[in-house]
This record gives structure tokens, C-alpha cells and sequence, in this order.
């Protein structure tokens, strides 16, 4: 197993922290992109050299960035003036992959084909993009339940890459959420998936709590992991503002290890 950290845990502020516990644990790093903060514009500023080689992916941003509104529109070209931004500074550290969501935004009924055309078109031009950075676009089921905002169904999300190019990163705390069989999806999507974002919740909501406080069963997933992808990257994203130092994550590493 290859563990990696993602910083959304710290908040914009004690992002120093992100890279404190990533080099105690002897792991790489996830940014969670938020260019819309000033403290992280500073802190990727002032630790730009210490980040180079630490980085192992940059997650596009998910605050105020939604690839389901239509080319032209104002949404649209912020959030591709953001990904731009993001590969940018992205294949400068030497991460491997960016982390693409379809939408984050609600799931109107009456919306629904319309943001689902307008994300496949905007992968397209994502993709435009990993070739020219050379940084390739890892598709994540993004969306849970709770929030109205999934876009596609566990059978549409595996479908899905029969359609694309692209490999997958299956966030096991959406799936479980949402109530989709993560032991099937892991065999359907085997030779597609290249890592994975480990949290758990209760399924109420979107918790990203640490292993063990939700109702995931993480025995299972350990199971499938070793069966099908044992050589995928398994990423901790726990929510902002998780209370865990470097001591208490090893223990959550010690939960996932064979």
C-alpha cells in the first residue's frame, strides 16, 4: 500500500501542519486546491520548495469551481481559469494526477441531463489540459445523498469509464454513503482505479470522519483493496478541522495495513 495524506484536514491557516504530519509519517502529500483563500495562496507561496517532491496529486478545487455549467457562462470560466491554476503549480511539484468532479453543485431533476452533458463536454477540455501539462485527470465519484448533488448512480459511474479515457479514483466514503456496493465496484473497476479517498461517515452525511466513528465496513474494503488493486494509492481525506496529530493517523494506517 502507498499512503498519502490530503490537506483538506488543516485548515487554510495550519496548513504548516499538512507538511509536519506528512514528513512524521513518512507519507506524501494531496493539496486540496483553494485559491480562493489568501492563507492558501500564502501558504503555497511560502512553502513552494518544501512542497516540490512532497506532492504526490493536487485536487482541483471544489469551493466556488463546478464543471457542470455550460461553456461561456461566468461559472464555467472560473472554474477553468482555477484548473488552469491548479496544473500549473500542480506539475511544478511533481504531483502525478489531478483529481477531477463532475459537479459539486445540487442535482436538479429537471437540470440533470443538461449538467451531465455540460461535465462530460468540460472533462473533454480537462483532458486537453492533462495533455498539454503532461498531468493526468483522475476521475473521483463525487457527490453524496444528503447533499442532492450525485450525478451518477453506482451502474452509471462504472459505465461511465467504458466512455472515457480516464482512470478513476473511488472515494470509498461517497460510495458508502450512497449506499453503493464498494466491493462491486472495486471488481468492475479494477483495471481503472489508481486510488482511492478513505473516510468514514454514518451515511447521514458527508462526515470524512476518521476510520471507525461511521458505519463503514472497512474489513470488507480491505478485502477488495488486496484482491483487485494492491498497488493502488489509498488517500486519507478527513474533513477540515479533523482533530488528529501524526500519532493518532498512524493508528488510522495501522487499521488499513494486511
Amino acid at each position: 500500500m502507498k499512503y498519502v495524506l490530503s490537506s483538506i484536514m488543516f485548515p487554510p491557516e495550519k496548513l504548516d501542519q499538512a507538511i509536519e504530519v506528512a514528513e512524521a509519517l513518512n507519507i506524501e502529500l494531496e493539496i486540496f486546491s483553494m485559491w480562493h483563500t489568501e492563507a492558501f495562496c500564502r501558504f503555497v507561496k511560502k512553502r513552494y520548495s518544501d512542497l516540490c517532491g512532497l506532492v504526490s496529486s493536487f485536487h482541483e478545487p471544489y469551493h466556488f469551481s463546478d464543471h457542470s455549467f455550460r461553456r461561456g457562462t461566468k461559472e464555467y470560466d472560473h472554474t477553468m481559469a482555477l484548473c488552469r491554476k491548479t496544473f500549473e503549480v500542480a506539475v511544478d511539484m511533481g504531483a502525478k494526477n489531478i483529481v477531477f468532479h463532475h459537479n459539486n453543485r445540487p442535482v436538479l431533476p429537471e437540470e440533470k441531463e443538461a449538467m451531465l452533458a455540460y461535465a462530460k463536454e468540460n472533462l473533454n477540455e480537462m483532458n486537453e489540459l492533462a495533455k498539454e501539462y503532461g498531468l493526468p485527470c483522475l476521475v473521483e465519484n463525487a457527490g453524496v445523498l444528503p447533499w442532492n448533488n450525485v450525478l451518477f448512480d453506482e451502474e452509471a459511474f462504472i459505465s461511465l469509464f467504458e466512455e472515457i479515457p480516464n482512470d478513476c479514483l473511488l472515494d470509498i466514503g461517497h460510495a458508502h454513503c450512497n449506499g453503493w456496493d464498494i466491493s462491486r465496484i472495486i471488481a468492475a473497476l479494477k483495471d481503472k482505479i489508481v486510488a482511492y479517498h478513505v473516510h468514514d461517515n454514518d451515511r447521514s452525511r458527508d462526515g470524512h470522519t476518521l476510520l471507525g466513528r461511521g458505519t463503514l465496513d472497512l474489513e470488507q474494503f480491505r478485502q477488495s483493496y488486496m484482491q483487485h488493486t494492491p498497488d493502488a494509492s489509498i488517500i486519507l481525506e478527513y474533513e477540515e478541522g479533523t482533530d488528529a496529530n501524526a500519532q493518532d493517523l498512524k493508528k488510522e494506517l495501522d487499521m488499513l495495513a494486511i
